[in-house]
């Protein structure tokens, strides 16, 4: 999408944001010109934060200041997200988190349970809080025969991201 195809409403440009912020919260930053645009479209569409007026406005020049500032309006829009300084307890509350975005239909479910296995589980190394993202995962790729429709996978994702929430405590604090 480019700055002059602004979100047809202000729901899609903070969906729009809060896509970022998924990868965001672990590392994977887009470049602040997209972040730019992104902050551009959603005051477009009637998104209206202090610190997304200073991120949409800036020049290339000062593009050294958007992850701070983009870190301040995911924080502005009630989405962003702060692990508990513990490693693992930080990986475990972002796999949390991430369930959460996928319940709240916020993350797609396939690339929200991918993340939670790739980036959590896979570094985490095997626990139960994380088995069923993990065995939903396996399950599907060592499935023969009958492959689910795409509804039929949502839903069993959706329901593996909502058992992820009851397994894995919220973070203390």
């Amino acid at each position: 999408m480019s700055t002059e195809e602004a979100p047809a409403t202000q729901a899609e440009a903070v969906r729009e944001l809060r896509e970022f912020a998924h990868t965001w919260v672990d590392g994977r930053r887009a470049e602040p010109a997209t972040l730019v645009d992104a902050a551009l479209r959603a005051l477009t569409a009637g998104a209206d934060t202090p610190s997304l007026w200073l991120l949409a406005c800036l020049m290339s020049g000062e593009h050294d200041q958007a992850p701070a500032l983009f870190g301040q309006v995911i924080d502005e829009l009630g989405f962003g997200f702060h692990p508990p300084d513990d490693y693992w307890a930080g990986r475990l509350a972002l796999a949390r988190w991430w369930a959460a975005e996928i319940v709240g239909g916020w993350l797609d479910p396939a690339e929200g349970v991918s993340m939670i296995v790739h980036e959590v589980a896979e570094v985490y190394g095997w626990c139960e809080e994380l088995e069923p993202a993990v065995h939903a995962v396996t399950e599907y790729w060592e499935r023969g025969g009958h492959r689910p429709s795409p509804d039929e996978v949502t839903a069993h994702l959706t329901g593996v991201a909502r058992e992820l929430l009851v397994r894995i405590p919220p973070p203390a604090g």
